[in-house]
């Protein structure tokens, strides 16, 4: 603040600079965790005053936090509205400003870089109703958006009507506002294919930070997905490795429980996606082939001599194949 002040020099009066000072750490906080950054940094990659990449044992494992619930509240609140959810949750209507809004998000949706929470509600839920197949409390939003918001995730709740109108459109009218670098999405029973069906006119790289789909309280009758047809080969694969089938024990477990073990699940896999990313930027540092700025700059003459070579197999594509799954030993405990 002193030397945003300093800075400002010529403002009238010191309660502007102040205020001013604050907005411009905000969105130098913003700007950090877009490039990589967030709350819940690595550790200093600092060696001998040289930057270097992160080590996969220096990435911590995330400790799942219970949310503060009043004793006198009820277990199951009814809700029959996005404006039911704003005044009990202080949530936001989403795309902000829009006349008809499709989706209710949490008010920090637009400025965490780090998680994002998607509940995709079932194909006829009212507004504000997430799974409205699931029974004693487990299908409510509420709860949800409690235990997102204790973890540090962003959250959002979809119309089921307004996706069964426009999926693709209103998938991105809503998503297009978040910079969180991992998503996770918790879909309705019968919901997954309509993550499918909105994801599929999309640039694979706009749903590669899509780390977890799960429906957490699906019978196991409605396993596997039914997905649309004619879905490209990159979401498939993409699908293959992101959706998961939920512990059948979740539905009968207590919704406390139960949502306990979901978010246990979701900072697994999101550990286990840091991790990974880890081994692959360490991963850079033993490349011998290719020219890696600000780690080793090859000479002009033999950049040249490899602008012919099959870049869907040297060293840099090889590395990346490597390191592309995101868990090291296959299924999260618990999850089929």
């Amino acid at each position: 603040k002193q030397f945003c002040l300093e800075f400002l020099g010529t403002c009238s009066c010191e309660c502007q600079g102040i205020r001013l000072a604050q907005r411009v750490v905000v969105m130098l906080r913003c700007l950090a965790g877009i490039c990589g950054g967030g709350s819940d940094a690595t550790p200093d990659l600092r060696a001998n005053g040289k930057h270097r990449s992160p080590q996969p044992e220096e990435v911590q494992d995330r400790q799942v936090v219970k949310p503060t619930v009043r004793l006198d509240e009820k277990e199951s609140m009814s809700v029959a509205s996005f404006e039911d959810l704003v005044s009990r949750l202080g949530v936001v209507l989403a795309p902000p400003g829009a006349v008809q809004p499709c989706a209710v998000a949490t008010e920090d949706f637009p400025r965490n870089c780090t998680r994002l929470l998607v509940l995709l509600p079932s194909l006829s839920a009212p507004q504000g109703v997430w799974d409205a197949a699931a029974c004693s409390g487990r299908g409510d939003a509420i709860p949800i958006f409690r235990w997102a918001q204790a973890n540090g995730y962003s959250a959002c709740l979809f119309s089921a009507a307004a996706l069964a109108a426009s999926p693709t459109e209103t998938w991105d009218r809503v998503l297009r506002g978040s910079p969180a670098g991992s998503v996770f999405v918790l879909a309705a029973a019968g919901a997954l294919p309509m993550l499918a069906a909105a994801l599929a006119p999309q640039h694979p790289l706009l749903y590669s930070r899509f780390r977890l789909a799960v429906a957490p309280f699906e019978s196991a009758s409605a396993w596997p997905p039914a997905w649309p047809a004619d879905l490209p080969a990159e979401l498939v694969e993409h699908l293959a490795g992101a959706v998961l089938r939920a512990p059948a024990a979740w539905v009968e477990q207590e919704p406390r429980m139960a949502l306990q073990g979901l978010f246990e699940l979701l900072a697994l896999r999101e550990t286990r996606w840091q991790k990974s990313e880890a081994r692959k930027y360490a991963g850079f540092q033993t490349l011998k082939e290719n020219d890696m700025p600000g780690l080793k700059r090859m000479g002009v003459e033999q950049r040249i001599q490899r602008l012919d070579r099959d870049r869907a197999n040297d060293e840099l594509a090889q590395l990346l194949r490597k390191n592309e799954k995101v868990d090291d030993s296959g299924d999260e405990p618990g999850v089929d």
